[in-house]
Order: structure tokens, then C-alpha cells, then sequence
């Protein structure tokens, strides 16, 4: 894209082509890498109004993906609207306004056009001019030549009266090319900018800076953070329909146009997307993406995350189809008709508020367990449990539970989006919780600190079994390591039964009398939590099987037991 294909400030898209390019390759940027996205936009009829025309959003979302160093000619094209955008995003932490990154994009937007750039510092940019070069320069007026002679190092001048030196020096190059052509544009008003600096109250002026930013990305769902926090307020399935639901027209969305990268960053294949995706409402299609553009704005300010990277973005998006996933699954199964019925007639705030709070249940259940819990009093970590089981607890621990998918989905955690998410979660929990109590019955009788688990982070189940083995072996109570000729002798204890001559061997009666030996010592009176443990169990049972179904007694290794501890022979101990 060239200069030459710049429309004219002010310009507007034309409503055919341009809107129906629009969706094509909005909808293609999901797959397209950065290069190809420059590539595809040459191939667009007139692609500085094809860009000009995008919405805020769908515009920051595209320069995220080109990459801020090669989004040249994305900001060539872009108009002042869209500048203000990615510079309310970018450069702001907290209340406090970056200089080096404001110096940083001033540099990329003069290099894109200076001379626009220098109109719009002269009028709606103003009061961010007098900011930025009241924190970036020193100035001094020199009325003759003898103190021209006096002046320290590093100054320049474009005029030969006002001299300036940047504060940064690599930030000396933008300056000097910036306030040149100021100079050149309007001599009047760059002497009265760089006099009225000395008036300026940077702290002042920031704070209104700081308003006016929050004012403008309030309008498209950045609210303050301590509002944008309510989207985490659980919500009762009960109360959605009593709460009136606020549905914004896309028409009044900022700039008109709607934003549609957001919704395609989306999880597909849940309840949400595939009732959008086959909806024939195109009011409706809109806006849900006007919405989930606002939804997902207001969980970046909710998570402090005001300068996301792309990353950020995707996963956020993730996030908020998610939740509102298991919003709507809660309210009206999986009908494909009832789905779209309540997306007509709530806001995705109030289902995502639904969904999140599902998953807060669980997470408060899991809490009040947890802090009276044996394992957390032996200072144990949640690794203690297993990898799955450990990191079902560790997911629902966190300040915002997640779920727990060990890597089977490219990460090891994701956000909860089914009720069968929500419901594995809670078996997990309630095997913990009954075999956290059977461990605590059990060391009332045999001796236990964690020096006694294998290594660093040990599992629970060489307890159960270094303590079984020694019953099955006629030895006394304890969790101490078996010794490698006692470990030998209980793997062939276990298969003394078995009719296979070869492996995989199997151990006839003794998963019954594992599990029985310890329901009997656990003794619960509830007959639902003895059934969640006898459950619990046989899976461990299970495993244990499988895992020594395998292994010789000669083979048997300390190093690699997972489910009993071995002591190291006397000649491996250093």
C-alpha cells in the first residue's frame, strides 16, 4: 500500500465493496500471519478507506498482528480516530502516562505522516503535545548570538531562537523531525506551544489526560477498573431474568462500524458461537459482536491488562465465549433454539456473570476444604494429589479458577465453558477431600512427616501403599520406604494368584482387599462420601495395576516407583 492510496481526511468508506471486504478479511486474519495480512489488504479495492473504515477494535486487533514495528503502513492509512485508539491502549500504565512509549509511537506516527500527525497535535492532540514535550525537552529562547556560544551540549534548533535538547537523547531524531515540521506548518503556533510549556502543570494536566482517555474508551467497554470489576461478580441463573438487560443497537456503536475480529478470535464449536454462526438475525449477529467486543474491553480493564499483547487479546476473547458458553448451557441446556431465543433477550455481560459464578461455587466449595484441610497442615503443595488431580486443585484454586487439562488442549489450563467441566472439577475435589480425611485417620496410628514422601513434591499413593504393603508382608504399621527385598516380596505376594505365566499380570482378590482394608479404617458414617472413596480407590487401584502389571520384582527400580517408595541400596547412598 503507497502513499498515493491515502484517502483524504475526512474521507468516507464507500458502503458496498468496502463492507463486504470488510467481513471477508476480518474473518481471515484469525489465519493469516502478519506478512499475509499486508498482502491480502494490497489486494482489497482502495485500502486506505478499506482501512479508515474499520473499526477501532478490529484496526488495534490488526496492528497487533502485523506487529507495532511493521504496522507502517497500517498507521499511513489509519485515521486520528483510530491513532487515539492504540495510543489511549498503549500508552498508559495505571494512571500514569509512559513517556518512552509515548516517544516510541510518536516516532512510528511521524514516520507514517509527519504532516498529519502535526495537524492533529495542533488541535485534538494539543493537550497530549504540551504533555509529552514538557516531560521530553529542555528549552531555551537564545535572543543573541554570545549566548548561543554558552549553550551546553546536545541542543538543536529549527529556527535559530528556540533551542532544545530531547531529555532521551535516541528520542533527539522524532523530536527534531517532529517539531521541524511544525515549524513549517504553522511558525505562530509552534512558538506558542514551546512558550506555553513553561505554564504547563504536568500533574494537572495528566490527570485530565488520564480522564478524557477514560472517557473515550469507556465508549467502547473499557470501563474504570473498579467498574469493569462487576463482570466478575457472580450472578444467580434466577436473577437474569428479573435484572432488565441493557441490549446496545449497532448502530451506536463508535464509528458505526461493528467490530468483528473479536468474536472470530472466539472459542468454535461451543453452544454460543455455533447459535450466532447459524443464525439468520443479522441484527442480531451484529450485535452479539458489538457486545463481545465490549465484554472482552471490560475484562481487560477487570485483569489490568490496558496494553495487551496478542496473546492477551486472543485468550481474553477465549475467556468471554467460555464463560458465556456455560452461561447459556446452565440456562437452557444444549437447545440450539433456546440458546439463540435468550441471546435475543440478555446481554452478555449478565451470561457471562451466570457462568463465572458456576465456577466460583466450585471454587468456594474447594476453599473451605482446603484451609482445614490435613495435607495443607503439612505444608504439602497441591502436586501432593497427582499431576490430574493436583492440577484440578491447583485450576480451581486460583483467584480465578480455570480448568485443568494437563497439556490435551495445547496448555495445561483453560477457562471452564461446560457444566461437564464444572462437574469433573467437583469429583476431583471430593475424592481429595475423603482421601485427605483417610490419610489423617491414618497418621493418627502410624508416624508421618513429609521427609517421608520419595522426593520434593511426592505423591500421596506410596502412603497408601508402603503402609498396605507392610500388612500384606505381616510387617508393623508405617510409611517409611520398603526396602528393595521387601518391595520384591510384596510384588510377588500380589501375584501369587495370578494364571498368567507372562506379562501383563493381573491380582486376583487383592483391589478388593485394598479397597476394603481402607474404607474399614476410614469408617465414614456418610454413605455418599464411603461410596466417593471406595470410587476413589479403585481408580487407584487401577492405576497401580496397570502401572505393575508390567514390571518384573528383579526390575523394580527406587527411581522410578511411582506408587510405593523404595529405600536406595546402602551402595547408592553418598
Amino acid at each position: 500500500m503507497s502513499r498515493e492510496l491515502r484517502t483524504m481526511e475526512g474521507e468516507k468508506a464507500p458502503a458496498g465493496p468496502i463492507g463486504e471486504d470488510r467481513g471477508d478479511l476480518l474473518q481471515e486474519i484469525r489465519s493469516l500471519s502478519g506478512r499475509d495480512i499486508l498482502r491480502r489488504l494490497t489486494q482489497v479495492d482502495r485500502p486506505d478507506a478499506f482501512v479508515r473504515s474499520l473499526p477501532p477494535e478490529d484496526f488495534y486487533w490488526m496492528v497487533k498482528k502485523v506487529g507495532d514495528q511493521d504496522a507502517m503502513l497500517l498507521l499511513e492509512s489509519a485515521s486520528e480516530a483510530q491513532w487515539q485508539y492504540i495510543l489511549d491502549l498503549e500508552l498508559w500504565h495505571g494512571d500514569r502516562l509512559d513517556v518512552g512509549e509515548a516517544g516510541a509511537w510518536l516516532g512510528r506516527l511521524a514516520q507514517a505522516d509527519n504532516r498529519r500527525l502535526v495537524q492533529w497535535l495542533f488541535h485534538e492532540g494539543e493537550p497530549f503535545a504540551y504533555y509529552h514535550l514538557f516531560r521530553s525537552v529542555e528549552l531555551i529562547v537564545i535572543e543573541n548570538d554570545e549566548e548561543r556560544w554558552s549553550l551546553p551540549e546536545g541542543f538543536f534548533s529549527v529556527d535559530g531562537v528556540h533551542y532544545i535538547r530531547a531529555v532521551d537523547p535516541e528520542q533527539r531524531e522524532t523530536l527534531e523531525r517532529l517539531l521541524r515540521t511544525m515549524s513549517e506548518e504553522d511558525y505562530t503556533r509552534f512558538q506558542a506551544l514551546l512558550l506555553g510549556l513553561g505554564g504547563v502543570l504536568p500533574a494537572d494536566l495528566e490527570e485530565e489526560l488520564y480522564r478524557l482517555r477514560n472517557v473515550r474508551l469507556a465508549e467502547h467497554g473499557f470501563l474504570p477498573y473498579e467498574e469493569a470489576l462487576c463482570v466478575y461478580a457472580p450472578l444467580d441463573p434466577s436473577r437474569l431474568e428479573s435484572e432488565p438487560a441493557a441490549l446496545p443497537e449497532p448502530a451506536a456503536s463508535p464509528g458505526g462500524a461493528v467490530p468483528v475480529v473479536p468474536l472470530e478470535h472466539a472459542e468454535s464449536g461451543n453452544l454460543f458461537m455455533a447459535a450466532v454462526s447459524a443464525s439468520s438475525d443479522s441484527l442480531l449477529q451484529d450485535r452479539v459482536r458489538l457486545e463481545f467486543a465490549g465484554l472482552c474491553n471490560q475484562i481487560l480493564s477487570a485483569d489490568r491488562s490496558m496494553s495487551p499483547d496478542l496473546e492477551t487479546l486472543v485468550s481474553v476473547c477465549r475467556k468471554a465465549s467460555s464463560f458465556v458458553n456455560l452461561g447459556l448451557e446452565r440456562l437452557c441446556g444444549k437447545d440450539p433454539a433456546a440458546v439463540e431465543n435468550i441471546l435475543k433477550r440478555q446481554n452478555l455481560v449478565g451470561l457471562f456473570r451466570v457462568g463465572f459464578g458456576l465456577a466460583l461455587k466450585v471454587k468456594w466449595e474447594a476453599e473451605r476444604w482446603y484451609k482445614g484441610s490435613w495435607f495443607l497442615s503439612q505444608g504439602l503443595a497441591s502436586d501432593f494429589w497427582g499431576d490430574y488431580w493436583g492440577g484440578i486443585l491447583a485450576g480451581v484454586l486460583e483467584h480465578r479458577p480455570r480448568f485443568f487439562v494437563g497439556g490435551r488442549e495445547g496448555a495445561d489450563f483453560r477457562e471452564f465453558e461446560w457444566l461437564s467441566d464444572l462437574a469433573e472439577c467437583l469429583k476431583v475435589i471430593r475424592r481429595l477431600m475423603v482421601l485427605d480425611s483417610l490419610l489423617a485417620k491414618l497418621t493418627e496410628t502410624s508416624p508421618f512427616g513429609p521427609r517421608l514422601l520419595p522426593t520434593e513434591g511426592g505423591s500421596f499413593r506410596p502412603l497408601l501403599f508402603n503402609l498396605w504393603a507392610r500388612k500384606i508382608l505381616g510387617g508393623s504399621p508405617s510409611f517409611s520406604p520398603l526396602t528393595p527385598a521387601q518391595a520384591r516380596r510384596f510384588l510377588e505376594a500380589l501375584r501369587r494368584r495370578s494364571p498368567e505365566s507372562a506379562p501383563p499380570y493381573t491380582m486376583p482378590g487383592f483391589g478388593e482387599a485394598f479397597v476394603e482394608d481402607f474404607t474399614a479404617v476410614a469408617a465414614e458414617p456418610d454413605p455418599e462420601a464411603a461410596a466417593v472413596l471406595k470410587e476413589a480407590l479403585v481408580l487407584i487401584w487401577q492405576e497401580f495395576q496397570e502401572e505393575y502389571g508390567w514390571v518384573s520384582p528383579e526390575d523394580l527400580d527406587e527411581r522410578y516407583a511411582k506408587f510405593i517408595s523404595i529405600r536406595a541400596p546402602r551402595s547408592m547412598v553418598h
